[in-house]
């Protein structure tokens, strides 16, 4: 490349230069910097501002534009030849669109000999002098320029290059000369070049292109301008530039990406830039925004707190070098009318060369997520102050529901609980819509549908697929959510709102189930705790409770006494206070040992009371601890005492008794005879008669065959004999009834063996057998013959006196009769069995009284009343008693008189005898009371006092007959009572009463 010299003054052509005021130069250096680079000769030099509406460039003049926007006349500004220089690309392709003759990048920083290099190429382009002229740039103004320079002919070989360019070629001592560029270049950065320069070359243009050296990363721009000869390339590093550009480019994409709307407004509050968020947020096109005013998202209220907010801004950025930002809280008007909350950080844009203020910069971020954050967790800790105030589970329950509907804004929601006795889970809190829809499946099995996933799983599920939800499908929900609670319970919640539910929805769902959980905890351990001290309370035995540092948490009234403290008082106290021994207080207040000690309980009046502790640990969801009983032992020691003097009188007396008495241990080496009184140690055939610790079977072959033959079962624990036996020694003959009395005591099983001698009992009963068969037998018949010639004397004999003693002797025996009759009936009672009583209906018993007693009486007026229910004691015995009323109330009544003896009985003036039984119910409805009454003159006092029991039988104390006697045994054997309850002038009423 031939550089030329300086050109000349007087053969370029004039220069009108414009500069906009934006520019970065100052005007004055700017015009010097023009004027000593390229030797221009300046015609005018004027701002675009000032320049007259008419002026612009022709053919005669070179029009210079240094501006960093597009002029609003920019078409006047191209007319003839122009050229452009700014530093914003934007100017680049406008004044290109304009038909400026050429555009470039310079500014200042660049230096002033790169823009008189650029201005030779340009001028060189344009008509003015060639580069092969004698005026062309001086070389050593293009070797002092930092930025490269590179000269191509048409085959793209090298035919000239700078310092800079060479250094950039690597080329120290210009052997490049005559290469083809592309062998010097990297392949990366030739893919990059070539294209450009080439379409340079072809079309004659000047072409400006960007690169970046691979092995450096350095970025540069290259422009090519075209002439005859080839291509002049200038070239310039422009990393710093490049990373500028990429980092706006970041900071564009940052602004249109980020989650917040980002809006630029002019000094007039209208929108000169908005991010796609703000019209995502506000619902407007962008369009619509810019140049609209800012009140077409803030209403006055809101613009009017934006303004006094920026005027401290103004007085903050006075007083600071800083870049103040102010901070409010708006509610944004959207487009279709609605409002959004958000947060507006505002700050200045830089001001004016003046100072004056030039617009806003802002940044606007949606809170509506955290505006309903906020209200939940609002919601919910408001909620958890009076879920931790209940008092139930259902009142819990009731309130999480509740929340959910308040809070949250959900339309169907129920609370479930596991059901042990079912195992199912059943709705124990439902909202009104949940009322509505859940009553096809009120319960669900433990792994049926989401519920049961949730509730198995412990893990929150959430369906939008409706199929399978019949108790939601009604209701028209669309999303379904279902959260564990506990271990227990879950929670059901459902929107009808197709979006469905937030993460922060769902998540703040987990947290309202948690704190329900707790608050379901706490009111579990409250309710068992008021049950535990409500088991207390109703204890009537002494018992405690102690914490993990032995002091009394609780204790009962009883407790409180035995000490002599008030029961309040007691609480806090340690247990040791109380008790005499410190080793047995320790004990006593141990966590990890049972305790089971003897000791002294002290009241405050210093008395000692003997008393037995024990313990038990128990664990609890409010603390652990030990209950205590204490058995007082007074009355045991007291016990104690009175039984060892009981068994050495025990003793005293088993060695005494003139029975034989043994007493039988059973071990693991089977029975055994422990001691035996002399008694039975007499019994056995041999000389050495000391039965201690002598085995059973040893002992059995020294008795009598027949003793040992009834003892066999004995030797087997628990055997319980009772069997007459009998033995001869010599010409002497006994009878025993040997019985056993199995028992336990401490050392294990044992039985008495106890042989009652019977013999002279068992002679008394033979004698009184035949003495009693034989005087009834000889009786009855003897008497009877008395009785019948005592009947024939009367018959046949005409004489008074005579008559009358026989008829005497006749009633005589006939009362003897009478009397052996019931000797034998009282024997058949006496002899009767318990089996033979049993319950019946009263009716029943009432129909048999009637039928065979009442009926035996035709000639009576006898008469039965039957007010009693229910079942009464009968049997056939009673109503032999009841008859042996009946008879002495016929034979007492009022309408009977002795005649000739006192057992002489007629009715006076032919009057029936009147008898009254009457059935009742006793006033304690447990038993039936039967009264037999009758109208005579009453039952002498000292006959009922004998037959009562309340007089002894003595030769003046007795009964006349034995009728009240048998009436007497028949009750008792029937488990009644009898009684006298009216006797006298007017009559007397006998009542029986019956065990129903």
């Amino acid at each position: 490349m031939t550089v030329s010299d300086p050109i000349a003054r007087d053969r370029l052509p004039e220069t009108v230069v414009y500069y906009d005021d934006d520019f970065p130069a100052a005007p004055a250096e700017l015009r010097r910097g023009i004027e000593d680079a390229s030797s221009l000769s300046l015609a005018a030099f004027e701002s675009l501002s000032g320049r007259g509406e008419s002026a612009g460039s022709d053919e005669a003049h070179l029009t210079l534009v240094f501006t960093e926007r597009v002029p609003a006349d920019a078409a006047a500004l191209t007319a003839g030849r122009a050229i452009w220089v700014t530093t914003e690309a934007a100017v680049v392709t406008a004044g290109l669109d304009a038909g400026a003759t050429d555009v470039f990048h310079w500014s200042p920083a660049d230096g002033w000999d790169v823009l008189a290099a650029k201005l030779g190429h340009r001028l060189d382009g344009v008509g003015g002098p060639s580069a092969t002229d004698d005026h062309a740039v001086p070389d050593r103004a293009l070797q002092r320029i930092s930025d490269g320079v590179l000269a191509l002919d048409d085959r793209f070989r090298i035919t000239y290059l700078n310092d800079a360019m060479a250094a950039l070629l690597r080329d120290a001592d210009g052997d490049v000369l005559g290469d083809r560029l592309w062998d010097r270049l990297p392949p990366a950065v030739t893919e990059d070049l070539r294209p450009a320069l080439e379409r340079a070359m072809d079309a004659g243009e000047t072409v400006t292109t960007e690169f970046q050296a691979p092995a450096t990363a350095q970025w540069f721009e290259v422009t090519a301008y075209p002439s005859a000869a080839g291509l002049s390339l200038y070239g310039r590093e422009i990393t710093e530039r490049k990373q500028r550009e990429i980092q706006q480019a970041r900071y564009e994409h940052l602004v249109e990406t980020v989650g917040d709307a980002v809006y630029l407004l002019d000094a007039e509050g209208r929108f000169t830039y908005v991010n796609d968020a703000l019209c995502a947020m506000t619902g407007y096109d962008r369009d619509d925004l810019l140049g609209s005013s800012v009140h077409i998202i803030k209403d006055d209220g809101t613009v009017a707190e934006a303004e006094d907010a920026l005027r401290d801004l103004l007085r903050e950025q006075a007083d600071s070098d800083g870049m103040p930002i102010a901070k409010l809280d708006v509610e944004l008007v959207t487009a279709d009318d609605g409002t959004v909350p958000a947060t507006d950080r505002m700050t200045l844009r830089p001001l004016s060369e003046d100072g004056e203020f030039t617009g806003t910069v802002g940044t606007l971020r949606d809170v509506s997520r955290q505006r309903r954050r906020h209200d939940v967790l609002s919601g919910i800790l408001a909620a958890t102050q009076d879920m931790m105030a209940a008092t139930t589970t259902d009142e819990v329950a009731r309130q999480v529901v509740d929340t959910v509907v308040d809070v949250f804004g959900f339309d169907l929601v129920a609370v479930h609980e596991h059901d042990a006795e079912t195992d199912r889970l059943v709705p124990v809190a439902t909202s009104d819509g949940g009322d509505e829809t859940s009553t096809e499946r009120p319960a669900y099995a433990l792994e049926e549908g989401p519920v049961g996933t949730a509730y198995t799983e412990d893990r929150l599920v959430v369906q939008e697929a409706r199929s399978g939800l019949d108790d939601w499908d009604r209701g028209g929900v669309e999303v379904g959510g279902y959260c564990p609670i506990g271990d227990t319970r879950t929670l059901s919640f459902g929107t009808r709102d197709e979006a469905g539910f937030t993460d922060d929805d769902e998540r703040l769902i987990e947290l309202l189930a948690e704190t329900a959980a707790a608050a379901f905890e706490g009111v579990t351990r409250e309710e068992e705790r008021r049950r535990y001290e409500a088991v207390i309370e109703a204890a009537e035995d002494k018992l405690f409770t102690l914490d993990d540092d032995g002091r009394i948490t609780l204790a009962t009234e009883q407790f409180a006494e035995s000490v002599g403290a008030d029961r309040e008082a007691l609480a806090g106290r340690e247990i040791g206070e109380f008790l005499a021994d410190t080793e047995a207080a320790a004990a006593v207040a141990d966590l990890e040992t049972a305790a089971d000690v003897e000791t002294d309980l002290r009241t405050r009046d210093g008395e000692a009371v003997p008393s037995r502790i024990r313990t038990a640990r128990f664990s609890s969801p409010y603390g652990d601890g030990v209950v205590g009983t204490v058995r007082d032992l007074s009355a045991l020691r007291s016990a104690q005492q009175a039984a060892s003097r009981n068994r050495q009188r025990f003793t005293e007396l088993f060695e005494t008794l003139s029975d034989p008495v043994a007493d039988v241990e059973y071990g693991p080496d089977g029975a055994v005879v422990s001691r035996a009184n002399a008694a039975f140690a007499a019994l056995c055939d041999e000389r050495d008669r000391s039965l201690v610790d002598r085995p059973l079977a040893a002992v059995r072959q020294a008795l009598p065959e027949s003793i040992a033959a009834a003892l066999d079962p004995v030797t087997s624990p628990g055997a319980s004999v009772e069997t007459a036996v009998s033995t001869q020694t010599g010409a002497e003959r006994k009878r025993f009834v040997l019985k056993t009395v199995p028992y336990e005591s401490t050392d294990g099983q044992r039985a008495f063996v106890v042989l009652t001698d019977v013999t002279d009992l068992a002679q008394r009963e033979t004698h009184l057998q035949v003495l009693h068969r034989l005087l009834r037998h000889n009786l009855r018949n003897e008497t009877t013959v008395i009785q019948g010639y005592a009947e024939a004397i009367v018959q046949r004999e005409t004489n008074a006196e005579i008559g009358d003693f026989a008829r005497q002797i006749f009633e005589a025996s006939s009362s003897l009769v009478e009397a052996a009759d019931t000797a034998r009936t009282i024997q058949r009672v006496l002899e009767m069995d318990a089996e033979d009583v049993e319950s019946v209906p009263v009716e029943r018993a009432a129909e048999q009284i009637d039928a065979d007693v009442l009926a035996d009486y035709p000639e009576a007026d006898a008469t039965l009343a039957n007010e009693a229910t229910g079942t009464v004691s009968f049997s056939h015995h009673l109503l032999v008693g009841i008859a042996e009323l009946v008879d002495n109330a016929v034979e007492h009544s009022s309408t009977s008189s002795r005649t000739g003896s006192d057992d002489a009985i007629e009715h006076v003036g032919g009057d029936a005898p009147s008898v009254a039984v009457e059935l009742a119910d006793a006033p304690d409805s447990n038993a039936v009371c039967l009264r037999v009454s009758d109208d005579g003159p009453g039952m002498p006092e000292s006959e009922w006092e004998v037959v009562a029991g309340e007089q002894e039988i003595t030769q003046l104390q007795h009964t006349q007959g034995l009728g009240l006697w048998l009436v007497r045994w028949v009750v008792d054997k029937h488990s009644g009572d009898l009684a006298l309850e009216r006797s006298g002038e007017d009559g007397t009423t006998v009542a029986i009463r019956l065990p129903r």
